[in-house]
């Protein structure tokens, strides 16, 4: 073999090192550019992920306070109900308050049954008072029924509440 030949093998051999090795080492400057480019990237993503959840969380125990508030309000609207409907069922039960109504022409079966000027001839007013049990019963259905308003008032409040917070579209 020729020396020519060899030194010819051998430099090739030089030449395509120095090309790979100068290939590589620009390829990984490329890959660290792109590298931190991609790290620049997912730091700004983090950093909108971090912003967006502090957000939400500070909506959501806006929101949660907002609920207590309306359920404090509600439980206390019903205990102070509950207990006048009691206070006001026991009265008539006993026969301490008496339920008076506007009647229209009827009589008193006795005079002392307290029906001021039944059908008088001048068609004014006259009031009557209702059987104590019964009127009990018709006393327990209002407070029922209040119980129920009261539920829905809480409830319009609520929807209300989570709208403003925009979590109920409207």
């Amino acid at each position: 073999m020729s020396p020519y030949l060899l030194t010819g093998i051998a430099a090739g051999a030089v030449g395509l090192a120095l090309g790979f090795g100068t290939a590589h080492t620009i390829d990984g400057q490329a890959l660290a550019r792109e590298q931190a480019a991609n790290a620049a990237f997912i730091a700004k993503i983090n950093a909108a992920s971090a912003k967006a959840l502090s957000s939400s969380l500070a909506k959501q125990q806006a929101a949660e306070s907002e609920v207590s508030a309306i359920e404090k309000k509600f439980n206390d609207e019903v205990s102070i109900h509950s207990s006048d409907s009691l206070y006001y069922l026991a009265r008539l039960a006993a026969g301490t308050d008496r339920l008076r109504v506007r009647v229209t022409g009827c009589s008193p079966a006795s005079a002392s049954e307290g029906a001021s000027s039944a059908g008088s001839a001048d068609d004014s007013a006259a009031y009557g008072y209702i059987y104590g049990p019964t009127a009990s019963g018709i006393f327990q259905v209002a407070a029922d029924d209040q119980t129920e308003i009261d539920k829905l008032t809480a409830l319009q409040t609520y929807v209300r509440a989570m709208q403003e917070q925009g979590f109920v579209g409207r």
